[in-house]
């Protein structure tokens, strides 16, 4: 038997027509024509503009939003930046205030502990009145080798020798009290006396109170000018002396005497 051919299947070419409408006057209609495989190069063409075209807009509406979210950060990173900045001003400002009123409180201080260096150094020297109250007094000298002070006169002036003193005649009741401050360097019997408070003021200045009372203070005690030394008993002389540098000096010369 033969064989049966089947009928072949005939491959038909694909041609696509576009026509173009002329705009002429005339009305004539213009055709062009494309094989197949131009066909799909075209399609293909028009396709991947059409999706580049779309990741275009993609890529820029992704953009945008992404620069839009990145404004909007900034945004708020420099309002963050600015409060911090106005908050730091506002903090500098009042600190520059605390250093201005701590600089004026400080030099307040310093010129307050001047004003009492001050105080405190004139207070150290024996310019005080010895006594409370009223007194008289007249000059003498102590001679330490005699076994009493020595008044001057006119006659005796120019021949008395010994340490310049001071006697003073003082009531009953009344005190004695120290010329300056200092610290009590003794408190020691005296023959003349009865009873002899030396104070060092530590500048140089040491102030002697001789008298017959009990004394008051005692070795090493810090004393400011004017405490009490002795109560003015039955003896109401008071003996002062004031060295300077280990040397006696005129105690008038240096002690305000009022009156």
């Amino acid at each position: 038997m033969g064989k049966v051919r089947k009928p072949g299947k005939h491959r038909h070419s694909r041609n696509y027509t576009f026509m173009i409408i002329s705009g002429d006057s005339d009305g004539r209609t213009k055709k062009f024509h494309l094989n197949h495989l131009a066909s799909q190069i075209f399609a293909y063409s028009v396709f991947l503009i059409m999706l580049l075209a779309i990741c275009y807009v993609v890529y820029s509406s992704i953009t945008i939003r992404s620069l839009r979210t990145l404004d909007a950060s900034q945004k708020a990173q420099i309002d963050e930046l600015s409060s911090e900045n106005n908050s730091l001003t506002s903090s500098n400002e009042e600190l520059q205030n605390k250093v201005q009123q701590m600089s004026v409180a400080l030099n307040q201080r310093l010129e307050k502990e001047q004003v009492s260096a001050v105080e405190a150094e004139n207070d150290a020297i024996p310019t005080g009145f010895p006594l409370t109250g009223t007194a008289n007094y007249s000059k003498a000298v102590d001679n330490p080798t005699e076994t009493n002070v020595t008044r001057l006169t006119d006659e005796n002036r120019d021949t008395a020798k010994g340490n310049p003193i001071l006697l003073f005649e003082s009531e009953a009741g009344n005190n004695i009290i120290a010329a300056g401050s200092g610290t009590v360097m003794t408190v020691i019997p005296d023959v003349k006396f009865g009873n002899m408070i030396t104070i060092d003021h530590h500048n140089g200045y040491v102030s002697i109170y001789r008298n017959s009372g009990s004394p008051l203070v005692s070795e090493g005690s810090e004393i400011d000018r004017g405490d009490a030394l002795y109560v003015v008993g039955k003896n109401t002389t008071l003996g002062y002396q004031i060295q300077k540098d280990e040397q006696y000096i005129e105690p008038e010369s240096l002690i305000e005497i009022n009156g």
